[in-house]
Formats: structure tokens, sequence, C-alpha cells
């Protein structure tokens, strides 16, 4: 009876694939994934904080490779320079008035905002010194043990721009050029100065 075999063999192939798209699409938590940040902004807040507080925000659009999605408990950044190695922990996101991330589902068509970091220690002054900076953006998800490496960027601080003050609305902006697959740096300086480090070597810190 061939032809009976032949049905049957089909019929396995059906239930198999018709398992493996039950699975890929509903079943399947995937991964996490992050597109390259749009533009990076490096600068100092003042509003609500005795010391100026380091703070770099970007934007870029966070999905889930899998149908159901994925929740992300924290996001962090890992900003290194030279020896110096800094958490910064205290995020928030929103394109107009700023929530404190306090996790963030994410589904396969993704979120797209603006998300902000400052350092985990807000009582010792972060300076942005001329050197070249690796900013990491970091994810823990609800019922994973380890967090996640979205991307990993390399920034370069040019001298001048916070050697020896800080400024009121001064910022270096770092925008992508798709083309040449680079970032374009501007640094925006408006008006006046804020604080003043007569010692950087007791304005840095480091972890």
């Amino acid at each position: 009876m061939p032809s009976v075999g032949l049905s049957s063999a089909v019929s396995v192939i059906a239930l198999g694939v018709s398992l493996f798209t039950l699975w890929f699409t509903v079943l399947r938590r995937g991964a996490i994934r992050s597109t390259h940040p749009s533009f990076v902004v490096i600068k100092y807040d003042f509003e609500g904080n005795p010391l100026a507080q380091a703070k770099i925000f970007f934007r870029s659009l966070m999905f889930s490779t899998g149908k159901r999605g994925l929740v992300v408990e924290n996001l962090f950044l890992r900003v290194t320079e030279g020896t110096r190695q800094e958490e910064f922990s205290f995020w928030a996101h929103g394109d107009g008035k700023l929530t404190r991330g306090s996790g963030m589902f994410v589904s396969d068509t993704g979120v797209a905002v603006n998300h902000h970091f400052t350092p985990t220690d807000s009582d010792t002054l972060f300076w942005f010194s001329a050197g070249r900076y690796s900013v990491e953006l970091m994810a823990t998800l609800v019922k994973r043990k380890h967090p996640v490496s979205l991307w990993k960027i390399v920034l370069d601080v040019p001298a001048g721009v916070f050697d020896t003050s800080i400024a009121v609305n001064k910022a270096i902006f770092y925008n992508w050029s798709p083309q040449t697959r680079s970032y374009v740096m501007t640094v925006e300086d408006r008006f006046g100065f804020k604080a003043m480090a007569a010692d950087l070597s007791d304005s840095e810190g480091s972890i």
C-alpha cells in the first residue's frame, strides 16, 4: 500500500511543520536586540542635584526576535576610559517627559525611545576628560541570571570640552552617518559656567 505510506509521511511532515511554526511564532522567547544608536550625547545634568551628574543619552530601537516578547528589567551602561570604569545605571527614558526606568516590555515590533543614564555613584563627579571612551549597553532580563550586551561603541572626547570646567548647556553630540558608518561629532556651547574643578584628580570617579 504505497499510497498509505506516502499519506502517513505527508501527515508526519505536516505535523512537524505545524509544531515548528507554533514554536517559532508563539512559544519561542527569542533574544533582545538593539539597533545602532542614531545619536549619542555626552553632557552634565545640574537639575535637582547638589553635584553635577555626568550623563549619556541616546536613541535606538530595541526589539525581540521572538513573537512573545521579552521583559527588560534594567538597562545600564558600562563606561570605560583607560583604567577607569564606571557603571551608569540610573536609567530614565522618554521622548518628552522622562520616566525612571523600572522595566520595559519589548515586543517583536520594537520600542524606539531616548534613553538617559547617569552614574550609580552620585556623590562623586565622573569627569569626561579628553580620551577614548568605550560605551557598552547592558540589559538584565526577567528570569535571566546574567546581563546581556546589546552593543558597544567607542567615542572620542576631545580636549578642551570638559578639561577644566563644566559649562551649562555644553554637550558633545555624536550623530551616526550610515554612509561612512561612523559618528560625526559636534560640540554645543551656548552660555555660562556652572561648576569649576581646581584639581581634576580629586574629581574623577572610578570603580
